[in-house]
């Protein structure tokens, strides 16, 4: 198992970059806009990466960041998802983003992400609910977030998410302004959505 490799990045293409080790080039698979900025980036960087084994085929998929790494190892452990799908989940969303997803329930976001269906969402957070602790948004509603805010009931936090996305908001946006709002686990869902408005990006 390769754990992580550093180097300089010598090309890239749509998912991938081939990163400059010592004369060897390794061929790494990564989210669309990681591989993006690390190509115009230049300079040496730092890849956490995780090797997968077929019959056929021995592919690196790699990640700037260790969290970012632990989240696919989740994706990719949920029946019927593999790397190429959890690629492509961490090509739409953050590991933070899925994180908050999960707590609150909300496969909408995840089913947003290219090739993944309503079906492999909602399998996604059934399997991962259990796995995903201490984050913005707990079933109990009791735990605070990374900024001290205690967070909403998951279910206040999707109807306000679904309230945002018919306002024209992303998902993703929804929640990061959601997790902001202080107060947030005594408000009603129309308290709580007129809140995250005024927090929305």
């Amino acid at each position: 198992m390769i754990s992580y490799i550093t180097g300089t990045v010598a090309a890239a293409g749509e998912n991938y970059i081939v990163l400059d080790n010592g004369g060897i080039g390794y061929k790494i698979y990564m989210p669309a806009p990681l591989a993006y900025s690390l190509a115009s980036g230049g300079g040496e960087v730092k890849i956490h990466t995780y090797m997968a084994v077929r019959e056929d085929d021995i592919s690196l998929f790699g990640f700037t960041g260790a969290g970012d790494l632990e989240m696919f190892k989740l994706l990719i452990n949920v029946n019927g998802v593999g790397p190429k799908a959890a690629l492509a989940i961490l090509s739409s969303l953050s590991a933070e983003d899925i994180k908050r997803a999960v707590a609150a329930e909300d496969s909408k976001l995840i089913a947003g992400a290219k090739g993944i269906g309503a079906k492999t969402a909602q399998k996604i957070i059934l399997e991962l609910k259990g796995k995903i602790t201490g984050d913005v948004f707990t079933a109990a509603g009791t735990a605070k977030n990374a900024e001290g805010h205690a967070p909403p009931q998951a279910s206040s936090a999707s109807e306000v998410l679904d309230v945002l996305e018919a306002l024209g908001f992303g998902r993703a946006a929804g929640m990061a302004a959601i997790s902001k709002v202080d107060g947030a686990e005594s408000m009603d869902v129309s308290q709580l959505t007129s809140a995250a408005l005024k927090l929305i990006d």
